[in-house]
């Protein structure tokens, strides 16, 4: 019996380890999280000696058995409950969430360094005077992002954050590099409520918010344009929302643990599914895609499907040319964006004869010699105020 204790823990011990090895080898390794949208690491099976001996493939490995570990997504969870059981703050060292009202707040920023929004300034001077040369007018806008401005309910112990100082030093900076430039939230503040204008569970703006924004951004394009294009109004009576249940950005990346109610909404006129012609790229590729397989895919979904930002309207392209069949502006468009524009995109493009926008996350190509190519009448690049970067994360 003595003898049988002796051995009965490291028995038990290898019993653990060769079992959840064997676990690990039998599941089927998973190329991307959901919930935490990023690419997984991949097993890599044949290092080169230069990864083995400098140390890179131990940290592959190390990433790689996190990464695909058995049932990560249910242990993950499990983690989020333990954290807020406890009682902590900063739930994933990322968000605060008020449980009565269901807002998922982000973790205060901090003040940017001098020498990072003076990058960023730069950067637009550059793509501002490369332009300029072939008298391509330009200007940068900075979107209020929930983030920024979506600051309650929170602990009254949370510091202060500081994303508006950010914005604000970043716009004199680019006043005084002479880029012309637009604080959307200056033209919007008179009407702007964040309870409103954003989702609770996730960092973009509601359909309401991006409406406003919408109407802020027209106004301000056609006055530098020189032209009278007015909005289409919002229409209460033309906005439906649907039943499926919504995904939000902050509440994936807590795992789906905070209850709520948010539906996925739209405010577009019928005429937007037959009045475009949408290339996946250039019209010269001649690559067409139907409106529908563009903006609003989650209207083909099943109810019960769970819905994220990108299947309510509209994911990420690197290049997309929107031509209109029937505008106010005969002006060609061209929109540099994050995904805040992607909501209102075929609002904008509504009034021109052709908008071209562009993701320069995923477009392999030279910015300021592609443009200067395309000879386009306007460009905007239109980013969310915590994006201060020009190649945005």
């Amino acid at each position: 019996m003595r003898k049988i204790q002796t051995y009965l823990l490291p028995i038990t011990f290898f019993c653990i380890i060769f079992g959840g090895f064997v676990v690990h080898v039998l599941t089927v390794d998973r190329p991307q999280s959901e919930m935490e949208n990023r690419p997984l690491e991949s097993a890599n099976i044949s290092p080169s000696p230069q990864e083995i001996f400098s140390g890179q493939w131990s940290k592959q490995v190390e990433s790689y058995i996190s990464d695909q570990f058995p049932a990560r997504d249910t242990w993950m969870r499990d983690y989020v409950f333990f954290q807020r059981a406890m009682g902590k703050t900063y739930l994933n060292d990322k968000y605060a969430v008020d449980d009565e009202s269901g807002w998922i707040i982000s973790k205060p920023a901090a003040a940017k360094s001098e020498e990072e929004l003076a990058s960023f300034a730069t950067d637009l001077q550059k793509l501002s005077e490369g332009l300029a040369e072939k008298n391509i007018p330009f200007t940068f806008y900075s979107l209020p992002a929930k983030a920024t401005y979506s600051r309650e309910p929170s602990p009254s112990y949370m510091p202060d954050d500081a994303g508006i100082a950010n914005n604000k030093k970043l716009h004199g900076l680019v006043t005084a590099a002479g880029v012309d430039n637009v604080r959307l939230y200056d033209e919007m503040k008179e009407d702007f409520s964040a309870e409103r204008s954003f989702f609770k569970t996730d960092h973009h703006w509601t359909m309401r918010g991006a409406y406003s924004g919408y109407e802020a951004l027209l106004k301000t394009i056609s006055a530098r344009l020189g032209e009278t294009i007015k909005p289409i109004p919002f229409d209460e009576a033309n906005t439906f929302c649907l039943p499926n249940q919504f995904a939000g950005s902050w509440n994936k990346i807590l795992y789906m643990t905070v209850d709520n109610n948010e539906q996925i909404c739209y405010n577009e006129p019928a005429s937007f599914a037959t009045q475009f012609t949408i290339y996946d790229g250039t019209i010269e590729e001649g690559v067409t895609a139907p409106y529908e397989a563009v903006y609003g895919r989650a209207k083909q979904m099943n109810p019960d499907a769970l819905v994220n930002y990108a299947d309510a309207y509209s994911r990420d392209f690197a290049e997309l040319t929107i031509v209109n069949d029937t505008y106010d502006s005969d002006k060609h468009l061209v929109v540099i964006k994050d995904s805040y524009f992607n909501t209102i995109q075929f609002h904008v493009a509504s009034h021109f004869k052709t908008v071209t926008i562009l993701d320069l996350r995923y477009l392999e190509k030279d910015v300021i010699s592609y443009l200067q190519s395309m000879q386009p009448d306007y460009v905007v690049l239109a980013y969310n105020d915590r994006n201060l970067k020009l190649m945005p994360e």
